[in-house]
């Protein structure tokens, strides 16, 4: 006898379930490991970013709105009157042009609200004040005391006495308008500006603890860069400099990565699928070659692994092997795939398409060679970063 029952899912895994659903629309796969390398290297450059910040001054409203419900608490109803404001911010916002988060949901809610993509910005950048223990307060425990502000006490008198405060750091002065619940933009104020370069000149590494890649870029105009390791950018490293020159390395040898995992599956559909398929990224993989096997062969890996830590070790024979393919000319891939199944097998487990099993055979089959993406290197978040320093400093 057949039947059904409700499932219940909380709010945290439907987000997990919606960021895996969108990175696939959006076409951010990692069937290798690749983006551990991206990662790594982004958390080390550039602290407490996201591939999910869009504009600055989030940084600025989240703290305002947590602080304003502070002063006029509803007890029990913190999380959903966070929700609501954080709604009603994006009404505000819908007309200050791109980077509004939630507007293509509006009127209804986002799963990925600013408090959620700015949590770790506001503890590492300095605007969230630690523990007692030293850890920053997540956010549910700034939720759980906005609920015990909702219970304030009250003097003999009957008077209330002041609510308790939420651990943000002293902010600049609320913009004028914030409360008539008119329009906002993402233009920074004077004060504003200085506040914000304040804590993100001192920003450090997490590895070395040294002012970190974001906080010396934050001292002036960023610059014109299409990667985080061309060289304005290089020329601002200082210390980090040799780090950013490996980072692109092993930027530009995923992208050959990527261009072979691409041309194997294509290779496979076809060969062994017998299966009609264009030649995309087959016929892609030479230029992906040819643009970037100089940069990626000096890749040392050792001093990689000292920037970052270690990768999985299928992660680094694949990259071992990549490289010693490129030294030898770089002809068909086919020598590499099984570098490649094992590493992905590791990471995809049944959902793997370069191997020889039968769900192998059916991944591939829902292959679809055009939709996805050409290789191109990693981007360590630079272009995220550079949007929100060119709010830091005014740059259109």
């Amino acid at each position: 006898m057949s039947g059904f029952g409700w499932t219940h899912l909380s709010r945290d895994a439907l987000r997990r379930a919606e960021a895996q659903l969108s990175g696939e629309a959006a076409d951010v796969r990692d069937e290798i490991g690749f983006l551990l390398i991206h990662q790594r290297y982004a958390d080390r450059l550039f602290p407490g970013t996201s591939i999910l910040h869009t504009r600055l001054r989030y940084v600025l409203f989240i703290p305002w709105i947590y602080d304003d419900l502070r002063r006029h608490p509803a007890g029990k109803r913190a999380a959903p009157d966070v929700r609501d404001a954080e709604l009603d911010l994006t009404r505000r916002l819908l007309k200050a042009g791109g980077g509004v988060i939630g507007r293509l949901n509006y009127p209804k809610t986002t799963s990925q609200p600013p408090s959620v993509v700015y949590w770790t910005a506001l503890g590492t950048w300095g605007l969230l004040r630690p523990r007692a223990d030293g850890r920053m307060p997540s956010r549910a425990q700034v939720l759980a005391m906005l609920r015990s502000a909702g219970r304030v006490a009250e003097d003999d008198d009957g008077v209330p006495l002041a609510a308790p405060g939420l651990p943000f750091v002293t902010l600049p002065s609320r913009p004028p308008g914030w409360d008539s619940g008119g329009d906002l933009d993402f233009v920074l104020t004077p004060q504003e500006a200085d506040f914000l370069r304040r804590h993100l000149t001192a920003v450090p590494s997490p590895s070395t603890l040294q002012p970190s890649l974001l906080a010396r870029l934050a001292a002036s105009p960023p610059p014109q860069a299409e990667h985080c390791w061309d060289k304005a950018v290089l020329n601002a490293a200082a210390h980090d400099r040799r780090v950013l020159e490996r980072a692109g390395q092993a930027a530009v040898l995923a992208a050959i990565g990527r261009g072979v995992y691409a041309a194997l599956v294509e290779t496979l559909c076809e060969e062994q699928d017998r299966r009609g398929m264009p030649r995309t990224h087959r016929d892609h993989l030479p230029e992906v070659v040819a643009s970037y096997a100089r940069r990626a062969e000096r890749l040392d890996l050792g001093a990689l692994a000292g920037d970052i830590g270690p990768l999985p070790a299928l992660v680094t024979d694949v990259l071992q092997q990549t490289q010693s393919w490129i030294a030898k000319g770089a002809g068909d891939p086919a020598p590499l795939r099984d570098a490649y199944a094992a590493a992905e097998r590791s990471r995809k487990g049944l959902r793997a398409r370069l191997t020889n099993d039968l769900s192998g055979r059916e991944r591939r089959y829902e292959w679809n060679s055009e939709s996805h993406t050409l290789a191109e290197p990693l981007h360590f978040r630079w272009d995220r970063v550079h949007k929100l320093l060119s709010d830091l400093h005014g740059v259109a």
